[in-house]
């Protein structure tokens, strides 16, 4: 996903004085850029599998996964010894179901010719917590009755995630051989954390023969007849869920499907697939907790809950899916930290980064179990509570998290400013842990002009700007609960931290903020994306702000596709990294949230149109974690960087924070109000339609116009909440 340097790709040889740098959960080998994919996901369980359901060993992450391991390796599909010919597959917009049709190639069964096409196969997936069921119904269209010999290969590994990611272990458990039956098969695996996994597969009809790694079915296909054979996955664990994963009917707080999602529809219907299909995929990427909703990161390096991630994905949606910022806070709260760790990294009051299940995390072999090792997670969990707040009004949520809230803001005070200089740094104390802790947590991406890496401790100064943010978060919550004395500390600590930033961070020559000071407070002179994120919070004086957003339009840094994360001009820019030059969307939309704060509303719905012509080239209009920082070439979509998670929840999100902002979205739920700052539909959209915007316990149901004189705002239908149009 995204945020952690694990997914770093580049295959290249470190020069000596980097080697120390290099994450030691980088992926190693190749992930297939040539085979479409297709990803279901279910609660904890998710599938990668080929365009035709195959889970080829030539593919390094097809598989089926659940809590960190892949309890299924292979599970292809033969006919008469050879593969099918996919025709297409379509996912549902239901979580976990998949539809794939398919065909085969030329046969000769008993010496008779059987033309490619003749043979219809629909293969039907369906993952529902740890069961995966596979359906496969032939049907010949061959004039008389033909028999055939289907077969399935079946095979595992058992292999942690970090694993399949590349990372090489010194032992394993025990991998017992495959019990294979006419009617069944069990695989199994006793791992070195001494807990037992196995996939048991139920077949019906019964195979015709079961040998090591392969079921076969003698089946007779009449004419235009279908026939069945279907395949039951069941997934098992000895064990206990570590996340209290909830399981089993919808709850409460449970996504609203189908017909009662929320409608977000302009009059463009390509970008309005794209919404709806970013709604979805949060609806699938979300698992219920003890706690509420919780969304994970990406499919198939980050199914398990991420801090950063999290929070940002619950601001995206906010205004229209409350509850995962409710859960997601939450969840976050339950787990965060109280003691010192220097193996997990966890400190009083420090939100988590990351929480990984599986054997390698039992073994503490990785840190992440859970692990801290982030500068913003505990800004953005005060930012994002206070958003909820001013969306929803939940005061008796509020009163209870306060514990949690005023420990993540005196963790910033007390733990995040490493040197008492007043900035919010980071250095990692895990042998194992994430060189770099801010977003952009790659091995190499804070550097200094000649390309030379950053030695810690490192201020990045988008952090900065969330801590402002967070402050002032703390400010306006100590305030709702009448606790006038701390409002009035938390605001004078976000007012003294803006006069630092700016005296420390802001560069003339370039009127742009250095990406970060180093251990020495040696400014990493190089124009980056970060600097844009500072707008967002609002940390940025008005005299600064216009030439901060011309700097980021300028071409070195805007490819019409996005905002780089890294200027062309870098020593270390390289398009087709993970940091260094690409484009992700969820930055790309918050720096345009940070245009839209300053007033520069038709950038921000520029920044809008880039993205939605993203989609079109993605299928299912999804947007992926992250693409290449080519510069856009008219007539050519984006080029695709070759191990993006899709679907990645940020990345679903960034339209919705964008259309939020260019639509200018600031809540009042305790006075019943909802302002609309200088509302401005972006210059290619005519009209929007919102319903089922929640403001406090109020659905509304908006509609905007776009004309020569502006946009204007219609609130239909009966409701007690009044929407205010503010000027710039």
């Amino acid at each position: 996903m995204t945020d952690t340097p694990h997914v770093t790709t580049s295959n290249n040889a470190l020069h000596s004085d980097e080697a120390e740098h290099a994450d030691p959960y980088v992926l190693q080998g190749t992930a297939s850029t040539s085979v479409a994919k297709i990803t279901l996901k279910h609660s904890d369980a998710f599938l990668v599998a080929d365009a035709r359901g195959d889970l080829p060993e030539s593919e390094q992450e097809t598989g089926l996964y659940w809590r960190g391991t892949r309890f299924l390796r292979t599970c292809d599909v033969f006919v008469t010894g050879q593969p099918l010919i996919p025709l297409s597959h379509s996912i549902s917009d239901e979580e976990g179901t998949c539809q794939i049709d398919l065909t085969n190639p030329f046969l000769r069964l008993g010496g008779e010719p059987v033309y490619q096409g003749t043979i219809h196969v629909r293969r039907l997936l369906a993952l529902q917590n740890s069961v995966l069921t596979q359906r496969l119904i032939l049907t010949s269209f061959h004039p008389t009755p033909i028999t055939l010999k289907l077969g399935i290969k079946v095979g595992t590994d058992f292999r942690d995630l970090f694993e399949v990611r590349g990372l090489a272990r010194d032992r394993r458990g025990t991998l017992h051989p495959p019990r294979m039956a006419k009617d069944s098969v069990t695989l199994t695996y006793d791992g070195l954390d001494e807990v037992r996994r196995t996939a048991s597969l139920h077949l019906a009809p019964q195979a015709t023969l079961a040998v090591a790694q392969g079921l076969f079915w003698d089946l007779t296909l009449p004419p235009n007849t279908p026939v069945e054979v279907r395949l039951t996955i069941t997934l098992s664990i000895e064990q206990d869920d570590p996340l209290e994963l909830q399981y089993g009917a919808p709850t409460a707080d449970s996504l609203p499907r189908g017909a009662t999602l929320p409608v977000v529809a302009s009059n463009n219907v390509f970008f309005n697939r794209m919404l709806v299909r970013g709604m979805h995929d949060l609806e699938m990427m979300c698992a219920r907790t003890q706690q509420g909703l919780y969304p994970y990161a990406g499919i198939p390096w980050y199914v398990c809950p991420f801090g950063r991630d999290a929070l940002i994905t619950a601001l995206e949606f906010l205004p229209w899916f409350p509850q995962v910022a409710r859960g997601t806070l939450a969840f976050l709260a339950a787990h965060q930290g109280t003691k010192m760790d220097e193996f997990t990294e966890e400190e009083p009051g420090r939100i988590l980064h990351e929480y990984r299940t599986g054997e390698m995390a039992n073994c503490r072999e990785i840190p992440f179990i859970p692990y801290y090792g982030t500068a913003d997670a505990n800004p953005l969990f005060l930012i994002t509570l206070e958003a909820y707040i001013r969306w929803t009004n939940d005061l008796e949520f509020l009163r209870r998290q306060w514990p949690s809230a005023t420990a993540a803001a005196r963790w910033m005070l007390d733990y995040g400013d490493r040197d008492g200089d007043g900035l919010i740094e980071y250095a990692k104390t895990s042998e194992k842990g994430l060189v770099n802790q801010g977003w952009k947590d790659s091995w190499d991406s804070v550097m200094h002009a000649d390309g030379t890496l950053a030695h810690s401790p490192i201020a990045l100064c988008e952090v900065q700007a969330y801590a402002y943010g967070a402050f002032h978060a703390m400010e306006y919550l100590a305030g709702r609960l009448g606790r006038v004395e701390e409002a009035q500390r938390w605001a004078s600590e976000a007012e003294a931290l803006r006069t630092r930033f700016i005296e420390r961070f802001w560069w003339p020559e370039e009127e742009v903020f250095y990406l970060a000071l180093d251990g020495e407070k040696h400014p990493c002179k190089v124009v980056t994306s970060n600097a844009g994120q500072c707008l967002w919070t609002g940390i940025v004086p008005d005299e600064h702000a216009s030439a901060v957003v011309q700097r980021l339009l300028r071409p070195d840094m805007y490819t019409q596709w996005g905002i780089r994360t890294l200027s062309d001009r870098a020593a270390r820019y390289n398009p087709m990294s993970y940091h260094n030059g690409s484009v992700w969307p969820h930055d790309t939309a918050m720096v345009g949230a940070g245009f839209a704060r300053y007033g520069r509303k038709m950038e921000t719905g520029e920044l809008l149109g880039h993205l939605f012509g993203v989609s079109l080239y993605y299928g299912g209009a999804r947007l992926p974690e992250l693409y290449c920082g080519f510069a856009r070439v008219p007539g050519h979509g984006p080029t695709r960087y070759p191990v993006a998670c899709q679907p990645q929840t940020w990345a679903a999100g960034a339209p919705f924070l964008l259309l939020g902002a260019a639509l200018g979205f600031e809540p009042e739920a305790d006075r019943h109000r909802l302002n609309l700052r200088a509302p401005t539909l972006p210059a290619w959209m005519d009209s929007l339609e919102l319903r089922g915007l929640r403001l406090g316990q109020q659905d509304l149901h908006l509609r905007f116009e776009r004309s020569n004189h502006g946009t204007s705002v219609i609130l239909a239908g009966a409701t007690e909440v009044e929407v205010q149009i503010v000027p710039t």
